[in-house]
């Protein structure tokens, strides 16, 4: 409701029977005291009157009434009278904003048109009837309204158009607002913002392509804020992201001090995975505004991304001395001394962070480096005093999986079943559930139960390629259906090409099929993806078998000095190398 309550409703009627004592009708000044006589309810009739004060002052309050009781067609009635009568343009623009609010749109485009008639100078009431003309999808009125708004309007084009964008963006007919738009830009084809108003409104109503050549008409014509952003945001969209990064570079240097600029290019190049180049952005942008916490924490992030861990610990303890983003920065403190292998003072860090989103993950970090710590029971404990907590289901899910792969790591495949079928009684049929309970089954022997998991997950998820990959992997490795674990390895290979341990399987079933050219092939290109040891134990035994021990010692070897206690990488060289 426009009006929700009685004071609301007294000042309004103040202040407008002021407007309408001022407006120069003819009659008395002062009310006829005959209108606290009427016998007649307000919001049903008006009764006759000789005094134009008393019948405009009654059609007021019978128009504030209506609304603050909902009626809103009546209050329409009323405004409207009002707006004929009355020379004040204020008078006319209620009318206006009240028909538009009870969705009466052929009143209010007799009361806008009156608004302009006496306010013609005035820029809304031609913004107001134009947006009215395109909810009625008539375009060339609209277009009329707006057109001649252009042409005659004194504003600058810098502070005409922002508005009109403003107005037109938020209606939701938009093939006509589209058409609108783009006679306007192809009419007044010289002006930059005319163009930059169809570009806008195209991008927005996911034209891109089209949004992109009027941008580009723009540009020829004169430079406009934001213009630049919004056209590499257009070229994203089409998937022509090289020429995106291309075009914000080219205009940040040639407006290097547009400080806004460079943060959306700098944004962009995150976008497009460019992590180094962003992180030289940021550091722009940081030297400029050395206090800006925002610019610190996504530096810290991009420095850890790219593991320039010195960097990374050096803005996140800014901000820790800022008061500034606490949680998050000693959350990623405490990744940067996980990433360091220092444990001890990542358990530090991530014990610090006691309230906000990142909470939550931080205390299953810490379970999770105790248990690297060989610290199980205290592990476990802290697992089970957050299953005691109240928990959404997404989080007793994580907090189960971190259990049952605590129990994995530390080999105690039985105890990580336990856990994953208390959590499936809970959460009966959870994909990340089965499949941690079918890699514990693997571990175990128990084949059947990895492939009933496995299908249950592929019934809802037929491209989930993890789930395949775990089943092609085990058939292949465990037993002797190599057909069938191709069959579903291709599948995993065919969803995510670039995945190292999924290229890995694919190799090793190519191995068991006797195609060791192109098992050793595959392995290699896994292995220069990830710098596994299981990987490597698996190139390994390949080139061994093939003939190339030379090499296949080589390669263990390296990937002894990374993981000297891997177990599948012990096995393998104990069986081949006595």
């Amino acid at each position: 409701m426009i009006f929700s309550n009685s004071t609301k409703l007294g000042l309004t009627l103040l202040t407008l029977l002021g407007l309408v004592g001022c407006a120069g009708v003819s009659g008395g000044a002062s009310p006829n005291p005959a209108l606290l006589e009427r016998q007649q309810s307000p919001i049903n009739g008006q009764p006759a009157t000789q005094n134009s004060f008393a019948d405009a002052a009654y059609d007021l309050m019978v128009a504030e009434i209506a609304l603050n009781q909902g009626q809103i067609a009546l209050a329409v009635e009323h405004y409207l009278r009002l707006a004929r009568g009355q020379s004040n343009p204020a008078i006319a623009e209620r009318a206006v904003r009240v028909a538009v609010y009870g969705q009466d749109l052929e009143a209010a485009v007799e009361a806008a048109q009156r608004w302009i008639e006496l306010e013609p100078e005035r820029v809304e009431a031609r913004q107001v009837i134009a947006a009215i003309y395109i909810r009625q999808d008539d375009i060339q009125q609209a277009f009329d309204y707006v057109d001649d708004l252009i042409r005659t309007s004194p504003l600058a084009d810098d502070e005409l158009f922002p508005p009109l964008l403003g107005i037109l963006a938020r209606e939701k007919n938009a093939n006509t607002v589209l058409a609108v738009s783009k006679r306007l830009a192809d009419d007044h084809a010289g002006r930059a913002y005319a163009q930059y108003l169809h570009a806008m409104l195209a991008a927005q109503n996911g034209r891109s392509e089209e949004a992109i050549e009027y941008f580009d008409r723009s540009l020829a014509l004169a430079e406009i804020d934001g213009v630049h952003s919004a056209r590499a945001r257009a070229l994203l969209k089409v998937g022509r992201s090289a020429e995106a990064v291309d075009s914000l570079q080219k205009a940040v240097e040639e407006n290097p001090d547009d400080q806004s600029l460079r943060l959306t290019y700098a944004r962009l190049l995150v976008d497009v995975k460019d992590y180094e180049a962003a992180r030289a952005e940021f550091e722009k942008l940081h030297r400029a505004s050395p206090d800006d916490a925002d610019l610190l924490y996504t530096l810290g992030l991009l420095s850890l991304e790219s593991q320039r861990f010195d960097d990374a610990e050096m803005y996140m303890l800014r901000l820790v001395e800022m008061d500034q983003r606490q949680g998050e920065a000693q959350y990623y403190l405490g990744r940067i001394y996980e990433n360091r292998r220092l444990y001890d003072e990542a358990i530090g860090w991530y014990e610090q962070v006691r309230a906000g989103e990142y909470s939550f993950d931080a205390r299953l970090r810490v379970a999770e480096l105790l248990g690297v710590l060989e610290r199980t029971e205290d592990a476990v404990e802290m697992l089970d005093a957050m299953l005691k907590g109240s928990q959404s289901t997404g989080s007793l899910v994580r907090i189960y999986i971190a259990k049952g792969e605590l129990m994995r790591s530390a080999r105690r495949f039985p105890e990580a079943m336990d856990v994953f079928n208390t959590a499936l009684d809970i959460v009966p049929g959870n994909s990340d559930l089965l499949y941690a309970r079918a890699l514990v089954a693997e571990k175990l022997g128990r084949i059947d139960q990895l492939e009933a998991d496995i299908h249950t997950i592929l019934k809802t998820e037929p491209d989930n390629a993890h789930a395949l990959n775990a089943l092609g992997f085990t058939l292949a490795d465990q037993t002797d259906r190599y057909e069938e674990a191709y069959g579903y390895l291709e599948r995993a290979i065919e969803i995510m090409p670039d995945d190292a341990a999924i290229i890995d399987s694919w190799g090793w079933v190519h191995y068991r099929l006797g195609r060791y050219d192109e098992a050793i092939r595959l392995l290699r290109k896994a292995l220069s993806r990830l710098d596994d040891a299981e990987i490597a134990a698996h190139l390994g035994e390949v080139l061994w078998v093939a003939g190339q021990r030379e090499e296949a010692r080589e390669v263990w070897q390296r990937a002894l000095q990374k993981a000297p206690d891997d177990p599948l990488l012990l096995e393998v060289m104990q069986r081949f190398i006595p």
